[in-house]
């Protein structure tokens, strides 16, 4: 079996040379790193992480607590951190919250008392009242993803959707619409305030008046009757979606009550999905670069694990992209059908 003085010897460089570049440190030149890991791949060399880890205090193991891997944007995140966290030559302990905040705080903990070199959190939305973030575990290297830590002193990275929403209400007024209706996340969730109150903000200056906001969860049949309630109540001629997940409730009401979405009424989502570009009608959406936040949200932790020179301060908000508004069928302007034409609305005694 190939040993470490066996890499060093085929790649011309010292063993501790060959330790930093096994162990995925970012001041190594690359193609220094690289030589020392093709001369390891050549011979087979496999790492004693037992061996390593007591001598290092390391595990080459990141943790990751995910919204909900159910979310297929949450399971998309989590195979780009895997592939992330893969290229330091690390591997990846999963813990999944379910978006709740007991589950998440649990899960911390629990990944912390496996020894994992670092966290990658993204913190729940559906939390109580006043909810805040928990400190990292012994002072572990920590980074919030795709929201906002509450209260916490740990750094988060993020995607920047200001320019996409503007793009949208654009593109709303441009085809027609003239009351849009926003079904949000939780309500109590920081990250889902904020994305309301921006997508508010992008509208009206778009020349829309008030946008009607209804909250719910991030799973379907809860958003099926938080969009009844918006059919009833306001009438709107579009829903804005938050997620994929609330997109898939309003799906299932429109169906259920002979919608045509597109000319009945309008469908936007944040975050894109592949199923959305190939259903009839086609969604719009604002898609969400996920690689960018995972390799950004991988390097801030991998840069405090390391020790690099630039750290995150507390509480920094990093922007790793922004998403792109991508108009598709559901959003081409309202006009009745002559199947929904006339149709009651449920509990509303109004017809459309």
């Amino acid at each position: 079996m190939a040993t470490i003085r066996d890499v060093a010897k085929a790649a011309g460089v010292s063993i501790a040379t060959v330790s930093r570049a096994l162990n995925g440190n970012t001041h190594l030149a690359a193609d220094t790193r690289q030589k020392v890991l093709a001369a390891a791949e050549e011979l087979g060399y496999q790492k004693d992480r037992l061996a390593a880890a007591m001598r290092t205090g390391r595990t080459g193991a990141i943790g990751l607590v995910v919204g909900d891997v159910m979310n297929p944007f949450y399971a998309m995140l989590a195979h780009c951190v895997e592939r992330a966290v893969h290229s330091h030559k690390a591997s990846l302990v999963l813990s999944n919250a379910h978006e709740d905040g007991e589950s998440y705080e649990n899960g911390i903990r629990a990944l912390a008392k496996q020894g994992v070199d670092g966290l990658l959190v993204v913190p729940p939305s559906r939390v109580s009242p006043g909810w805040k973030h928990p400190d990292s575990p012994e002072g572990m290297a920590m980074v919030a993803l795709d929201r906002e830590a509450p209260g916490s002193k740990i750094p988060s990275v993020v995607i920047d959707s200001s320019r996409a929403m503007q793009d949208l209400g654009e593109h709303l007024r441009a085809s027609g619409y003239r009351h849009p209706a926003y079904l949000a996340g939780p309500e109590f969730s920081l990250s889902e305030q904020r994305r309301a109150e921006k997508l508010q903000e992008a509208l009206a200056n778009c020349g829309f008046g008030k946008l009607e906001v209804e909250y719910c969860p991030h799973e379907a049949v809860s958003a099926a009757s938080a969009a009844r309630a918006l059919l009833a109540l306001y009438r709107p001629d579009i829903i804005i979606c938050a997620s994929n997940q609330i997109a898939l409730g309003v799906l299932m009401i429109a169906k259920s009550m002979g919608m045509q979405l597109g000319a009945d009424l309008g469908l936007a989502a944040i975050d894109d999905i592949p199923w959305f570009s190939v259903m009839s009608p086609a969604i719009s959406v604002i898609d969400q670069p996920v690689d960018k936040l995972a390799n950004l949200g991988v390097t801030v932790l991998m840069k405090q694990i390391f020790g690099a020179s630039y750290l995150p301060k507390a509480g920094d908000r990093l922007v790793a992209g922004e998403g792109a508004f991508i108009p598709r069928e559901s959003t081409q302007g309202p006009q009745l059908s002559a199947q929904y034409a006339g149709r009651w609305l449920p509990e509303s005694g109004k017809t459309v």
